[in-house]
């Protein structure tokens, strides 16, 4: 520290009256905890500490007013305005005392520090102001340790918030769980999923819903969850919602512990998982109907060529009429196709099986209201039309260029009036037809084929004028209703 008897031979009588009210020494001023500078009236350092030195950077010269000594500073308010001059000053020229004011300052070095003044008039015994004391604290790190505490906080609850947000709107089901099942918290979704109220669900216990052929498992799990022998486990599981019907849910149910491993709570995610279930039975069922009609057409290749064999007797003949029965059946599928193999048009089975022969206008006449067929009934008249079309081409009314075929279906009551559908196919105008001497394939197969195929009852007319076919099929087992065949 300074010489203090030497500085007195130098002051004015001003900081001789300075001294007399101080009555303090430098040892005193030391043993304070902020730092502390002491100026007459005419703003001459007089008395400082070593933690005003510290804040400084540097120490006072011999004579060195404040204004003069922080020349090379810049002082601001805690909100960055510039001040025209110290506070210090500001005190000496006003008498008025300046109290826990934060001031930024820009030392020469160019760094900026944060320092929180205390600036009072020093009076003597007569209440004359003789100086001011400043008492000042560098509180930077304090102010950067408390911004940047408030920055976690505000960090802190704009994380919370997203996280509300994202519980409350997450397109799945959120609940929290205590160890005894009771719901503590639960999101919008899940009540979605449910139909129960947020209240209703916060006083419910877990498992009250769980359809009973399912409760076992998710029950037993979730004893072991909250013992800690598992933290985490997933299971599909069936509810019965408010309105009594069942969903399936995924549930993913993981461990919420405290820093010893204590057991808190549980969170389970739920999602309605129900569409795809469903999507995963009709799959299910798609596969094996597929099987099966696959089978079946395998089934039906196989009787064709072995009935084509029998009825042909050159490789030629075979090749011609099976391709031809073959092509009927590709038609049909086509047809069934087109409507996902749940129903086909029975016009447009007719008019495939006709079409490629029907050269001129009138030739083929179709009439009857619109019937959809199920997929077994299509796949039968598709190779019936077949026949009775082939059998036209080469013997019958479309061989002579005036024939014609008429084909007409109506629903009519049937024995015990119960419904049937009834076909009539009609030919005109052809060659002089005489009743076969034995029964070829195509007429055993019609027969058959409706007969078996699709209970009902199939009689070939072999009038002289034309071939005439009926086929009476019961109305239920013809046609198409939702579902599968």
């Amino acid at each position: 520290m300074r010489d203090v008897k030497t500085e007195r031979r130098r002051v004015s009588p001003y900081t001789l009256s300075l001294e007399q009210v101080l009555h303090a020494s430098d040892d005193i001023l030391e043993l304070l905890p902020m730092a502390v500078c002491i100026c007459d009236l005419e703003g001459r350092i007089v008395q400082y500490n070593s933690r005003a030195v510290e804040i400084w950077g540097r120490t006072p010269k011999p004579g060195d007013t404040h204004e003069s000594f922080t020349s090379q500073a810049r002082f601001y308010t805690a909100d960055g305005t510039l001040l025209p001059e110290s506070r210090l000053n500001y005190v000496l020229k006003t008498k008025q005392p300046r109290r826990n004011e934060e001031v930024i300052v820009d030392q020469p070095d160019g760094s900026r520090i944060a320092v929180l003044v205390n600036i009072d008039p020093l009076l003597n015994a007569r209440g004359e102001m003789v100086g001011v004391v400043n008492c000042f604290q560098d509180i930077t790190e304090r102010k950067r340790t408390l911004e940047a505490l408030e920055q976690s906080q505000q960090d802190l609850r704009q994380q919370q918030e997203r996280w509300n947000a994202t519980y409350e709107h997450a397109a799945i089901g959120i609940v929290e769980i205590d160890a005894e099942g009771r719901f503590l918290r639960v999101n919008e979704s899940i009540c979605d999923i449910t139909g129960l109220t947020r209240e209703e669900l916060l006083g419910w216990r877990l498992f009250a819903r769980t359809h009973p052929d399912d409760r076992d498992v998710d029950e037993e799990l979730y004893r072991r969850q909250v013992k800690g022998e598992i933290g985490f486990y997933s299971v599909e599981k069936r509810f019965i919602r408010r309105d009594g019907r069942t969903i399936w849910c995924s549930i993913r149910s993981s461990t919420v512990c405290d820093a010893s491993g204590r057991f808190l709570y549980g969170v389970r995610v739920v999602q309605d998982v129900t569409a795809r279930k469903e999507a995963d039975e009709r799959q299910k069922l798609l596969m094996d109907e597929l099987n099966h009609r696959v089978k079946n057409t395998l089934a039906t290749v196989q009787s064709l060529a072995t009935q084509t064999a029998r009825g042909t007797d050159s490789p030629e003949a075979f090749r011609q009429a099976f391709e031809g029965r073959l092509i009927a059946l590709s038609q049909a599928h086509d047809q069934l196709t087109q409507r996902h193999w749940t129903s086909a048009d029975l016009r447009g089975i007719v008019t495939a099986a006709t079409a490629p022969f029907a050269r001129g206008k009138d030739r083929v006449v179709i009439a009857g209201e619109d019937v959809t067929v199920m997929p077994r009934v299509a796949l039968s008249l598709a190779m019936v039309f077949h026949e009775l079309t082939t059998n036209a081409v080469k013997y019958g009314a479309l061989s002579a260029p005036a024939g014609q075929v008429e084909v007409i279906w109506r629903t009519v009551p049937g024995a015990g009036q119960q419904p049937q559908l009834s076909i009539e196919w009609h030919e005109r105008g052809g060659p002089a037809v005489a009743v076969p001497t034995r029964q070829g394939f195509g007429s055993r197969f019609i027969e058959g084929s409706v007969a078996a195929e699709l209970r009902g009852i199939a009689r070939l007319h072999f009038d002289a004028e034309g071939l005439r076919c009926t086929i009476d099929v019961p109305l239920e087992s013809a046609i198409a209703v939702p579902g599968f065949d």
